[in-house]
């Protein structure tokens, strides 16, 4: 693990941080591309840019918080703004930054699916570089397995970065034959559902919900499939 990449005087770079840095700028980069092909202008994509981040981040850290360690927040209140050091879900960050979106939407007077479509390849590129942050954090850890390559467990960070990945280069491809509003976004969160549900099997620090075996995960995943697909289906034939 490399939760540190460099100190510099008082100043720490934190992996997961810088990651997620990159993460936004080269999607943010991706979407500029993306808008000039929908004759959008790029100024919106930027304004956007700016509050998708902020909404997936505070929604991202809400979720986490509430799920995952809430008593230990609320023993240490002030490590809640520690969002650099990881602590981050991504099902809260898809829905804060949707939330977010549609306020945008409703203010500029855009639709939207339009918007949705537009940066859906920037944010699954996103997480897939987000996923090296966490690998070198060392969190979103896998169960144990055989070592190998000096792994002893599985390297589900590794696992959802080359699934993501894929996922992108599926959704720029797809970006100019799905033609209807909201088509591509909804590929999208049916896609990226089924890639959680896989990765979920390997990894180790799943919440189980009411001593069961099935995980808060793998219920907001099949949830958001389902909604987005029916979403899809109604959309298409609109």
């Amino acid at each position: 693990m490399h939760p540190i990449i460099a100190k510099i005087g008082p100043f720490t770079i934190y992996s997961y941080g810088m990651m997620v840095a990159i993460a936004f700028l080269l999607g943010v980069f991706i979407a500029k591309l993306e808008a000039i092909r929908r004759d959008i202008k790029p100024d919106l994509v930027y304004d956007l840019s700016f509050y998708i981040i902020v909404g997936s981040i505070i929604g991202a850290r809400i979720y986490y918080i509430f799920f995952f360690d809430l008593k230990g927040f609320l023993n240490d209140p002030v490590a809640i703004f520690k969002v650099w050091q990881g602590g981050l879900s991504i099902h809260g960050g898809i829905l804060g930054g949707a939330v977010t979106g549609l306020i945008f939407s409703k203010i500029r007077k855009i639709s939207f699916w339009k918007l949705a479509d537009l940066i859906s390849p920037s944010i699954i590129l996103g997480q897939a570089i987000g996923r090296i942050g966490c690998f070198l954090n060392g969190c979103c850890f896998g169960m144990p397995m055989e070592p190998f390559c000096g792994m002893k467990n599985h390297p589900t960070q590794i696992y959802e970065l080359i699934l993501d990945f894929i996922g992108f280069l599926l959704l720029w491809n797809l970006r100019k034959k799905v033609t209807f509003e909201g088509g591509l976004f909804l590929l999208y969160l049916m896609m990226y559902s089924v890639i959680r549900i896989i990765v979920t099997q390997f990894r180790a620090d799943n919440l189980y919900l009411w001593n069961t075996n099935l995980t808060l995960a793998d219920l907001t995943s099949v949830t958001i499939f389902i909604i987005a697909m029916i979403l899809f289906a109604r959309k298409r034939h609109a």
